[in-house]
């Protein structure tokens, strides 16, 4: 299917406006950046966790055969996505790997969203699971004060 311009540019916009919305959803654990896949490496949309750069998604625009980035008019006729984690390798080094890509074509963004919004629901998830099971500081050091036994106790 030949989407024209105009559809094309429509769904452009609700691609971004469907990764701000997720964005807002997961606003506790997730960040959405518009990048330079060229500089940066991850893609044209890219969402992060809140603390730190791994793991991410990111999504990198296709263009036409003839039209790349820097034509002021290009609009995609599809995305790659790729859902990609900074490890470490052998010998000290790290590098990113991904654990799920595809295409999608501009006709169906929304299931790029349904991937995209997965994505950042299982991180979401996995970020608060971590947090729960992670003592809070201060709790740690109240609940050892008071269950401490005495000091001045004879022995």
């Amino acid at each position: 299917m030949v989407l024209s311009e105009e559809q094309l540019t429509r769904n452009m916009m609700a691609l971004d406006e469907g990764l701000h919305r997720i964005e807002k959803q997961f606003e506790e654990h997730m960040v959405f950046f518009y990048e330079d896949p060229l500089t940066f490496g991850g893609g044209h949309f890219v969402l992060y966790p809140v603390e730190g750069s791994s793991p991410r998604f990111a999504i990198e625009e296709q263009y036409p055969p003839g039209v790349d980035w820097s034509d002021e008019d290009r609009v995609p006729t599809s995305w790659t996505w790729v859902a990609e984690a900074y490890l470490p390798q052998p010998g000290g080094s790290h590098m990113w790997v991904p654990h799920g890509e595809g295409e999608v074509a501009s006709a169906d963004y929304a299931v790029l969203l349904q991937i995209a919004e997965g994505w950042a629901e299982a991180l979401s998830a996995a970020i608060e699971r971590e947090q729960s099971l992670t003592p809070d500081p201060a709790r740690v050091a109240d609940t050892a004060s008071t269950t401490r036994p005495p000091t001045d106790r004879p022995m």
